[in-house]
């Protein structure tokens, strides 16, 4: 009878080790696909509502054509078919723009802020989620702040690109941000940008003036923007706007936020 080879611990780890590579490549790969997949859906989303419902029609500013005093007066001049964005979805309430960082996209407003944290403007399930309002904030403006969430997304889509304002070129080329509903456009100067951590008083309510005066002390102190250049007069306690994102490790408590004061209104 012959014998029995034995296998060695050695023969073993060598036919191991490739098949745990090629898994691992498979399931990386799967992963990047399903990723990758995802972000095309809400690309392509999202390119087809700008091409469609939301429309630059005037000229843009460049840099370089105007002074900071000219550049303070203008108005960008979309073409928003706001009847048909609420026909694709009821909680629809303005359009975002952040001309320095290409930033464009429909806000939604409803009563939790889970709705839209991976629900696209149109509804389907996607990480890429929705720009939204804070649940508890008014949808006409009207409070001291205004919160707008969305996602950092990797591909900069979303609010990935809010980080990119940390290039002082960039926030100091074009500080402003705009706001559009159907009754009028709003204009806010940003004033103050930072991380932070959910639960900070980046996050708190503001009541009254004198908590106003407070909150907007803490944002020029944490701020890593520093313009001697603003138009913005506090003591008049305009409305803000802030924008909020993730940072860091996905999951985590950092933030990044951005802070706008309204100067202007048409």
């Amino acid at each position: 009878m012959a014998e029995k080879k034995k296998i060695s611990f050695g023969t073993i780890i060598f036919y191991i080790i490739p098949i745990a590579a090629i898994s691992a490549a498979i399931f990386f790969g799967y992963l990047f696909l399903k990723d990758y997949l995802q972000y095309k859906q809400a690309e392509d989303e999202y390119a087809e509502i700008d091409a469609s419902y939301i429309k630059l029609s005037g000229d843009p500013v460049k840099d370089g054509e105007t002074d900071d005093t000219a550049r303070r007066d203008y108005f960008p001049e979309l073409d928003i078919d706001f009847s048909g964005l609420k026909e694709k979805n009821s909680d629809f309430a303005c359009v975002l723009y952040v001309p320095a960082l290409e930033i464009k996209y429909p806000v939604v407003y409803s009563k939790d802020n889970e709705d839209y944290i991976k629900r696209t403007f149109e509804g389907s399930y996607n990480p890429s989620g929705c720009i939204f309002y804070d649940y508890l904030c008014e949808p006409d403006f009207r409070g001291y702040n205004t919160f707008l969430y969305g996602h950092n997304m990797k591909n900069g889509s979303m609010f990935g690109k809010l980080k990119k304002l940390q290039d002082m070129d960039i926030s100091a080329r074009d500080k402003y941000f705009y706001i559009y509903t159907e009754d009028k456009v709003r204009k806010y100067e940003i004033f103050s940008f930072y991380h932070t951590t959910v639960g900070s008083e980046a996050y708190s309510e503001i009541k009254d003036e004198k908590t106003y005066d407070s909150y907007t002390g803490y944002c020029l102190r944490n701020s890593y923007f520093k313009d001697d250049k603003s138009y913005i007069d506090f003591s008049l306690r305009p409305d803000l706007v802030t924008l909020s994102t993730c940072s860091g490790p996905s999951g985590g408590n950092e933030r990044f936020v951005v802070h706008g004061a309204l100067i202007a209104e048409k």
